[in-house]
């Protein structure tokens, strides 16, 4: 079985190929290789090069493509709307009508930012949707695409764990801020369901031989504010907490607007497959785990 995946240099695409290419070939597209090995086959190209893709998919002819390139920096997608709905939706488009077309199947992965944010409880997978900023309309609109093509299925989750180097996330961004005791100014009025990379990566070599299609959470198995999630880290990390400091995210300067509430319910792809999903904590201690284990260093050699 052959599968493409794209955005294969950012978090999600690294912890795939780590999971993945022990069972399976990998054709991998991002800016940059990040990981080299055997049954692992790079083509780095922009991916907003319609043509570069088209062909690139012809070549490769994968039997599953998981779809997870993405601007992740909400802001700039406000800035650069016309780049973000190139490659959240016109790249999306492609693919999809070339599985369509040679039988194959997608996993696109969204965002769980699609939601206004009121909901004082956890979303479902069939609440109505009413996006704030830009990348949360042009990811839902790549959503669209996949379901009405029926061409695989559609992921909301947000993700923690490591980068490349180059590129800090969000979790490595606060425990750099807690281990240099820099102050770090936190929400305690946005909320979200966090799952680490790598369990995520877990779960989608779990349906890549499901094949399922719609639409699907997955998330830890409850919400945490941000600014909870960084007591929590610090705490796990058995650091000092001192240096955190409560927000409110009405009061930052930013060019998007963000939902209080991101939190997903699980309940639907739990129950579909049958496991139970961790806690916010546990996933900071995969976090702490692979921080131990010098995980980042070993699998970019």
């Amino acid at each position: 079985m052959k599968i493409a995946i794209t955005g294969a240099s950012g978090m999600l695409g690294m912890a795939l190929i780590d999971e993945l290419s022990r069972n399976y070939d990998i054709y991998a597209t991002g800016r940059s290789k990040v990981i080299e090995r055997d049954r692992v086959y790079w083509k780095c190209f922009d991916l907003l090069d319609f043509d570069k893709l088209q062909s690139w998919l012809l070549d490769t002819s994968p039997d599953i493509v998981i779809h997870c390139a993405a601007m992740v920096n909400v802001d700039q997608c406000e800035v650069e709307s016309d780049n973000a709905c190139k490659l959240h939706m016109e790249t999306t488009k492609i693919i999809s009508s070339f599985l369509k077309s040679s039988g194959g199947y997608m996993i696109y992965i969204s965002t769980d930012s699609v939601f206004d944010g009121k909901k004082e409880s956890a979303y479902l997978e069939n609440d109505l949707t009413s996006p704030l900023n830009v990348y949360a309309k042009t990811k839902l609109a790549g959503e669209s695409i996949v379901l009405a093509d029926c061409s695989g299925m559609a992921i909301r989750t947000n993700i923690i764990g490591f980068s490349r180097q180059d590129r800090v996330s969000f979790s490595e961004w606060m425990l750099k801020s807690i281990v240099k005791g820099e102050e770090l100014k936190l929400f305690y009025d946005v909320y979200f369901s966090p799952i680490h990379v790598s369990d995520l990566s877990k779960i989608i070599s779990i349906l890549i031989n499901k094949k399922l299609c719609g639409l699907y959470n997955i998330s830890s198995d409850f919400g945490i504010s941000k600014y909870n999630f960084g007591l929590l880290m610090a705490e796990v990390f058995n650091l000092s907490s001192s240096n955190i400091t409560k927000v409110s995210v009405e009061d930052m300067d930013m060019k998007a607007y963000r939902p209080h509430n991101m939190t997903l319910s699980n309940k639907k792809i739990s129950k579909e497959l049958g496991i139970k999903f961790g806690t916010p904590r546990d996933s900071i201690l995969v976090l702490k785990k692979q921080y131990d284990s010098g995980w980042l260093s070993r699998i970019t050699k």
